[in-house]
């Protein structure tokens, strides 16, 4: 009995041992931060500054946050901005996060891309942006070193609100937090020199400034910032949480009210050209015509065309362009990356009208198949708010689906209408890996897009081409590179008729494949009535220079034969004196 009394009270002493070490535990606090902003008394040591004529930064006071901080908007390197002390300078950081609570105004333009926190030393650049966006950018000449790490697009309905970012940078990568929840798929794109631990000596040297606001291409944001805060450490999704106070801020909140989406309009049904009634025929006058068969020279001008870089102010890696099998024997071939075209000629005034035949290899939002601008003395191109003049063909459109294009995507500020997206939605004419023919006829601002000699879409483009416009294949200024192929490419410099277009495109699209060695037309058998000549070998003196590979072939199966008849002759003989030896 002592012993099973023993036993049990052991037993029990175990177990309540075992409870008491799974017990919940406390939360355990997070990391204290190098630095935070709470902008309860003001903007503290922040310097507020200003480019252009956007107002500077202000401090306002919030029904949720109290103080914050107040970005205004400002567009294409318009600036509104706060230089503060980098707080990671002399650290030697193994990982590094930041946080923030942001809140986007619900008219706010441009949101997707603009800067709200950055480090810049002059040449490279760390943002992050809203959506939200880490971007980092240590391009130069001769390296792509960059990375653009992006969070989904849904936050639209998020405008308005205070939302939490946090970003957490170690030498194996970056994590972003939205209210404390990781992005566990985010939108990546790099470069090839692209190298994770550059990201924290970036941060810790003595030349990197730290800003609110300041981008580089996309201009700040006009938004709310506050509770700003600076960690050494690689913060868990719990210590965001804990350190932010996010269930806090989210409950202060009033409900989220989903709007009902905004019905889409029912596109235009334009009716389709069946092809194959068409009789293909090529107009007359155009002004330039590029086959594309191995070279990039126009058939009317005699003038041939460059590489340049993957974008066209870079300079190419290859002075020579590539190409594919194409529709009409050869065509010009882009890969995502990489050269694009120059072309000598462009359209020289507002009437004109383009046709190519395209085969799309991949897609990628805003990518150009042409790009017509126009540019300085200095070979500046004319492209910022103040002076864009700029046309850009692409394959999708800005739903980033290949049915919704083409698009024709164009900028005109000298003539007051900055934006003029020309794209159509549900178009099913344009296919993934199919030969098929986009011709655009522009008359001053109105611009129709065809597909295979059909209408499917019309409405305003930019009024930029005049004497100078240079054209590009492949490549514009920004955006990732064409990849697929080109050819057969007219140039008019008037407006094509809708049945002039339509004849261009079934002609184009007539398939001629290239057959670059003939098949040699076989010899004849002799009948059986004649005999084959002979020619008496004392007439035969090949010249061995001049003998072909055919001609040793030949030559090589005499030798032999005769070598053999040689050996049965011999053999033969061997034979009868061996007989006579044994009689």
């Amino acid at each position: 009995m002592r012993k099973k009394g023993f036993a049990a009270l052991c037993a029990t002493l175990m177990f309540t041992s075992i409870v008491s070490v799974a017990a919940p535990q406390e939360v355990k606090a997070a990391p204290t931060p190098l630095a935070s902003y709470d902008f309860e008394d003001g903007l503290g040591d922040m310097t507020p500054a200003a480019n252009g004529e956007t107002a500077a930064p202000s401090h306002v006071t919030n029904e949720i946050k109290g103080g914050a901080v107040k970005l205004e908007f400002g567009a294409n390197a318009s600036e509104s901005y706060t230089t503060f002390a980098n707080p990671f300078v002399g650290k030697e950081l193994s990982a590094a996060t930041i946080t923030a609570w942001v809140n986007v105004p619900e008219d706010a333009p441009y949101w997707e891309l603009d800067n709200l926190i950055s480090f810049f030393d002059g040449a490279k650049r760390l943002t992050f942006e809203t959506r939200p966006y880490l971007c980092w950018n240590a391009v130069t000449d001769d390296s792509q070193n960059y990375i653009d790490v992006k969070g989904p697009m849904v936050f639209d309905n998020q405008k308005g609100r205070w939302v939490n970012y946090a970003f957490v940078i170690t030498p194996e990568g970056q994590t972003i937090f939205v209210n404390g929840e990781q992005v566990t798929e985010p939108e990546v794109g790099q470069g090839d020199a692209y190298n994770a631990a550059d990201l924290l000596p970036f941060l810790s040297a003595d030349t990197t400034k730290a800003y609110l606001g300041l981008g580089s291409f996309w201009g700040s944001q006009g938004a709310l910032l506050d509770d700003i805060a600076f960690y050494d450490v690689a913060l868990t999704a719990d210590e965001i949480k804990e350190a932010c106070k996010i269930d806090e801020v989210l409950a202060a909140m009033p409900e989220l009210v989903v709007p009902d989406p905004t019905p889409t309009p029912e596109p235009i049904v334009y009716e389709k050209v069946d092809l194959s009634t068409v009789t293909a025929a090529v107009p007359e006058g155009y002004s330039s015509f590029y086959a594309f068969d191995g070279d990039l020279t126009d058939a009317v001008t005699g003038e041939t065309g460059n590489t340049v870089g993957h974008q066209v102010s870079i300079e190419a890696d290859s002075p020579d362009a590539s190409f594919e099998v194409g529709v009409k024997n050869q065509a010009v071939a882009f890969y995502g990356f990489g050269d694009g075209v120059k072309l000598p000629t462009a359209p020289k005034g507002s009437q004109y009208t383009i046709s190519v035949d395209w085969y799309l290899k991949g897609t990628t939002k805003y990518t150009p198949g042409i790009f017509m601008a126009n540019f300085y003395d200095d070979g500046a191109i004319m492209g910022t708010d103040e002076d864009a003049e700029w046309i850009n063909i692409a394959p999708l459109g800005f739903q980033e689906n290949l049915i919704d294009g083409p698009m024709v995507w164009s900028r005109n500020v000298a003539g007051g209408a900055p934006w003029n997206d020309l794209f159509r939605l549900g178009n099913d004419l344009a296919k993934m890996e199919t030969w098929f023919n986009v011709t655009v006829v522009a008359d001053g601002t109105k611009g129709t897009i065809y597909v295979d000699g059909s209408i499917v879409q019309e409405g305003s483009i930019a009024d930029i081409v005049k004497e100078g416009t240079q054209l590009y294949l492949g490549v514009n200024a920004w955006d990732a590179v064409f990849n697929g192929y080109m050819d057969n490419l007219y140039i008019y410099d008037r407006c094509l008729s809708a049945e002039e277009v339509a004849s261009l495109a079934k002609d184009s699209l007539t398939v001629v494949k290239a057959d670059p060695t003939p098949t040699p037309e076989p010899t004849p058998e002799p009948t059986a009535t004649e005999a084959p000549k002979e020619t008496p070998l004392a007439t035969v003196s090949p010249d061995p220079t001049q003998m072909d590979a055919e001609d040793e072939g030949s030559n090589t199966g005499l030798i032999v034969g005769i070598v053999i008849a040689v050996v049965v002759v011999a053999g033969a003989v061997v034979a009868v004196m061996m007989k006579n030896k044994k009689k």
